[in-house]
């Protein structure tokens, strides 16, 4: 055999040691590593009362575009989130794509749940508490289990409500996790 009968043999191995090595490459920067390449979290607020309001609002408008655009995207989650996670540890063999699916899918229901339960109501915040306390990740904070105190414009009753679940604050912000409630 020759060299030349042996190139496209050369040639494949070559290119699959080159696909291996690049799929081994984790494609979303760390945060140490995210410099200008650091995503700005979407629709972020200066308080837990102000995004709170802003779910509150688009309820009472019955806005669900508003409410599907307010907790983490994908990217967020993939950047700031996920690396953060013991269960994203290699050796618990978690795929991201998992992760993510799981969380977005339980919040998607149940932005569906209280949508239903709340849509068109006008409710007036009167305070907002953490009743899991919070959880520091070093480069953002988690408050968990949010339980809102409302007043129902309409007749005057107070309300405890569980409307989302958590809110990360990051550099002073705070943006909400993730619908989900149990």
């Amino acid at each position: 055999m020759t060299f030349r009968s042996q190139a496209p043999r050369f040639a494949g191995g070559l290119l699959l040691g080159c696909a291996l090595a690049i799929a081994a490459c984790d494609p979303a920067p760390v945060e140490s590593e995210a410099t200008d390449l650091e995503l700005k979290l979407s629709s972020t607020f200066d308080s837990p009362e102000a995004l709170t309001r802003a779910v509150l609002e688009a309820i009472a408008k019955e806005d669900v575009e508003t409410l599907k655009s307010l907790p983490l995207t994908k990217d967020e989650f993939r950047l700031y989130v996920w690396p953060k996670l013991p269960v994203s540890r290699p050796e618990r063999g978690v795929p991201f794509e998992y992760g993510w699916g799981d969380l977005h899918q339980k919040s998607r229901n149940s932005i569906a749940g209280n949508y239903s339960r709340y849509k068109g109501r006008k409710l007036e915040l009167l305070s907002v508490g953490f009743q899991e306390g919070s959880t520091d990740y070093g480069t953002f904070t988690v408050h968990r289990k949010a339980s809102l105190k409302v007043r129902d414009k309409a007749s005057g009753e107070e309300l405890q409500v569980e409307l989302f679940g958590s809110v990360m604050e990051r550099k002073g912000k705070y943006k909400l996790f993730s619908y989900v409630t149990d």
